[in-house]
Order: C-alpha cells, then sequence, then structure tokens
C-alpha cells in the first residue's frame, strides 16, 4: 500500500486554513466549542443561543424566509444581498463549529459578488436573474474556480484548485447566486454517513450524536441550521434525501440528466452503465426546491452540458386533488414507528383534505435491491479502495461492507452481467408501470428510510431511497413538474 509520508501533516494544514478562514469576530467561546463531539447529545441550535453571536437582524434574516421571499425581498429593495449574504455566511460559520459541516470557505468572494449585485440592481433597476443576491451552498463534489474539491479523499488534497466551474454551478451564477460555502461529504460518498479522514464527523444539529447521513452531509445540515437556504446536492442512492430525512429538511432527485450533472470531481468512470446520478437541491421549503429546479432548467442546461437532456420546464397547473399511491414498506424491511406514524398522519391529512390515497402492493423490495446491487457491482475497478490506499486511509466499516459487496463474485461480472442489470430493470420498471397505470397515480407517498437519524456509524443500506434511483422517481420520469407540484400541495396540507 502507497503511503503519503505527510498523510497527517496534510490534513492539519487543510483543517487549520480552514479554520482561518472563519471570522474571529464570529467564533463562538471555547466553552461551547468544548461540548461539540460525536458522542455528544447537546443541541446544535441550543449551542447557538447560549452565544448572542447573530443579531437580531440575522436571526430575523436567516429563520424567517423561504429562498423565493428572499429574493422577492431584495428585487424589491427591502433588503440587499451584501446583508443577506452577510447573514448566510455568519450562521454557516457557526455551523461549522458546531457540526463540522463545511469543507471550502470563501466568504470574501461572496462578499465581492453580492456588492456587486446591488451595484447591479441600484444602476439597472432590475434583479440581474431569478436567483439574484440569494446566497447558496454547493456539495464538495462540485467544481468552483478558485477552490479545491477533495471529495473526503486525502490522497486528493494534493490535487489543485479548479480552474472552471461545474455546468450547474455557472447555471446558478449566472442566475444571480452568490456561492459562498462547499459542504462536507462522507468517505468514498457510496455511504450514508457522514465521517471522512480529512474534515471528521459531521454532526446532525438537532443531535450531536446522531448521523447527519449522507452522502450530501453537510448540505443537509447546514440547510437544516438555517445556515443556507437552498443548496445543491447530488444522488445516486438516497445522497440528497437521506440527509433531508435524517437533518428535517426538503429533498429532491430529479429524473437523471435533467439537470446538468457534468463538469463535476471525479467520482464514477465514464461510460457508467448502472444506476445514474443526478443532481439535485435541498431546501427549507417545498416551493424552494421548484424555485431550483425549475431556474436551472429554464437555463437549457443541454447548452452547458452533454449531460442534461433538452427538455424544456413545462408549465404544469398544481391540481386540487392529488391520487396519491401509498407505499407503507415491506414486510422484510418494516419501518419503525416514527416512519410508520408520520406515514400514517400523512394518510389521514391528505384523505381529509380530500385527496385520494390508494394504498399498493409494490414489487418485491428484495428484487429491486438485488437488481440495484448488479448496478454497483459492474464497476470492478477498485477505485475507491485504491483513492483511499494512496494515502494509507483505512475504510470505515460502511465502507469496507461496501467494497466487499462490489468485489463479491468479481470473476463472473462480464458483458453479460451488464446486460442482465439492464434486463431486470426493464422489468421491474413495467411491472412498477402497471401498478401506475392501473391505478391513475399522480404521485407515490413511500418511507425515505426504515428511521430516522440515528447514531453514527449505524445507517446501513439506504434501503427505502436506492428504489426510485432504479425506476428514476417517485412519478412517471421526466414528469418533474408535476412530482414538485405534487410535493407542494402534499406540504402544504401536512403543514397546515
Amino acid at each position: 500500500m502507497a503511503i503519503f509520508p505527510e498523510y497527517q501533516q496534510l490534513v492539519d494544514q487543510k483543517r487549520a486554513k480552514q479554520a482561518s478562514l472563519i471570522p474571529p469576530e464570529w467564533r463562538l467561546p471555547k466553552a461551547i466549542t468544548d461540548k461539540v463531539s460525536p458522542s455528544s447529545n447537546a443541541s446544535a441550535f441550543d449551542l447557538m443561543l447560549e452565544h448572542q453571536i447573530l443579531t437580531k437582524e440575522e436571526l430575523d434574516i436567516t429563520e424567517n424566509y423561504t429562498a423565493a421571499a428572499l429574493v422577492k425581498s431584495m428585487a424589491a429593495g427591502n433588503l440587499t444581498s451584501l446583508e443577506v449574504t452577510t447573514a448566510f455566511c455568519k450562521r454557516s460559520a457557526v455551523a461549522q463549529q458546531l457540526t463540522n459541516c463545511l469543507t471550502e470557505i470563501f466568504f470574501e468572494k461572496a462578499f465581492e459578488r453580492a456588492r456587486q449585485l446591488d451595484e447591479y440592481l441600484a444602476k439597472e433597476g432590475v434583479p440581474k436573474g431569478p436567483l439574484h443576491g440569494l446566497p447558496i451552498s454547493i456539495k464538495d463534489t462540485y467544481m468552483v474556480e478558485g477552490e479545491y474539491a477533495t471529495i473526503s479523499y486525502v490522497s486528493k488534497l494534493k490535487l489543485p484548485t479548479a480552474t472552471s466551474n461545474s455546468a450547474i454551478v455557472d447555471i446558478l451564477l449566472e442566475a444571480g447566486a452568490v456561492l459562498y460555502v462547499k459542504t462536507t461529504v462522507p468517505q468514498t460518498l457510496f455511504v450514508c454517513e457522514s465521517f471522512n479522514s480529512i474534515f471528521g464527523t459531521t454532526l446532525n444539529p438537532h443531535r450531536l450524536s446522531l448521523s447527519a447521513g449522507g452522502s450530501t452531509s453537510g448540505e443537509g445540515v447546514l440547510v437544516a441550521f438555517r445556515g443556507s437556504v437552498l443548496g445543491v446536492g447530488s444522488d445516486i442512492g438516497g445522497s440528497a434525501r437521506v440527509p433531508a430525512l435524517a437533518n428535517g429538511t426538503y429533498g429532491f432527485k430529479p429524473s437523471s440528466n435533467r439537470l446538468p450533472y457534468g463538469g463535476q470531481q471525479e467520482i464514477l468512470r465514464k461510460g457508467w452503465p448502472g444506476i445514474m446520478p443526478a443532481a439535485g437541491p435541498l431546501a427549507s421549503s417545498a416551493e424552494d426546491l421548484t424555485l431550483f429546479t425549475r431556474t436551472v432548467i429554464e437555463a437549457r442546461p443541454w447548452l452547458h452540458d452533454a449531460t442534461a437532456y433538452h427538455i424544456p420546464w413545462r408549465s404544469v397547473p398544481k391540481k386540487d386533488r392529488l391520487v396519491v399511491g401509498f407505499f407503507p414498506g415491506d414486510e422484510l424491511f418494516p419501518v419503525f414507528p416514527p416512519i410508520a406514524r408520520a406515514l400514517s398522519t400523512a394518510v389521514d391529512k391528505l384523505k381529509a383534505a380530500g385527496h385520494t390515497v390508494k394504498r399498493l402492493t409494490c414489487p418485491p423490495l428484495i428484487a429491486i435491491l438485488t437488481t440495484a446491487a448488479r448496478s454497483f457491482a459492474l464497476d470492478q475497478s477498485g477505485r475507491f479502495g485504491g483513492w483511499l490506499a494512496e494515502a494509507g486511509e483505512e475504510p470505515i466499516k460502511a465502507v469496507s461492507d461496501l467494497i466487499a459487496q462490489m468485489h463479491s463474485g468479481a470473476d463472473d461480472i462480464s458483458l453479460e452481467s451488464v446486460w442482465q442489470f439492464t434486463a431486470e430493470r426493464e422489468d421491474i420498471l413495467e411491472e412498477s408501470a402497471k401498478i401506475w397505470r392501473e391505478n391513475e397515480l399522480d404521485v407515490l407517498l413511500t418511507p425515505g428510510a426504515r428511521g430516522t437519524a440515528v447514531p453514527h456509524g449505524n445507517f446501513g443500506m439506504p434501503i427505502y431511497s436506492i428504489p426510485w434511483n432504479l425506476l428514476d422517481v417517485v412519478g412517471w420520469r421526466f414528469e418533474d413538474e408535476e412530482v414538485l407540484n405534487a410535493t407542494e400541495v402534499i406540504s402544504e396540507v401536512l403543514n397546515n
């Protein structure tokens, strides 16, 4: 095993540099930060309130607005981008000290960008775009010019900063967004945990001893803590939805290739034939999921990135009455009481609001999971373990289990394996489509996981999110507009 002799030195230098980017006046007292650890049952929200670090105005900006409301307020001149950006930069700095959710910090660039946008609005009299002045956080995998993208590997600490942006980053900037931080991911990105050897463990803001989920770990935490109102993640097996569930935010996995995924730090091999990843938002409201998705698609992402299909945004009216399919879970993988209660409450509220809910018997989950496992086993290159070995990193248990699964039966992997996976997926798609057609469904209500947030290192396989990566959405494929509309309708019913 090749080992960088400077492994710990590289990690220490990275952490020291990161800490230096938090302004001294934004630092919490040691008496508070000493209470922060992966074994603490403290709440980051409670710890923040022990020290009045945020002003009344900053608390109002970060806690009482959706992304859409902030954009509207800035366009009307009621708030400036610099005020909003400063508030979220400051709160994200607090989030970092309490939950360890950031990788790259570039506040000064954000302040300069915000000033430019304020000047633009004053001069032109109109906002720069649909996200004018809005601070948006970015998962570490996305490339931001001048910033690093280590994607959790010590071996990638030696890589230079990005020389260009990922396509989705360019689109957000053209829409008027302000970028200010990048957020943590777990070791290898392919597990629903929140630890890596560079930055350590990202902690759940509601209870620090609980997992933040993964792989969009930091985004889930930062949005939940209101250090961000809108963030960019990605999802290949639950990577956006699991952190949304674990931390209590909204998350959306669009149909694959609807949003531009290309131009990220290398993760999957080119030519990957299995389940495809998707870029997607995490937000504090359902309407903000729509704002993000609509903005990116209306920017015609296919002109920026060949991975994005030429499918323009469709204006679809919301339905007053939905037909909601209800899948309570598989008897082989029973959900835990909090999930069962949440689903039952949702069903009752939807029925009371006049929506039709149909309980469904879906294809056996074990068959779907077996087919999904075939997909991830197709890559026998050993790249995930290899990148760890380059720096002498030890894999965590979840990663060890994943690598073992990917390499089990390696001698049997062949072109026939790819064919078999594709054929099995087609059969499952048709079986699911039949259920959809016969019940005339608008959307599916289903568990996001067997339980809520769990102690660090105990999440296991994302059993209830992987199926919708294999099938590629909880609605008809590429009807993302309808799924988002339904999400807004259901959210309104549940919140009322």
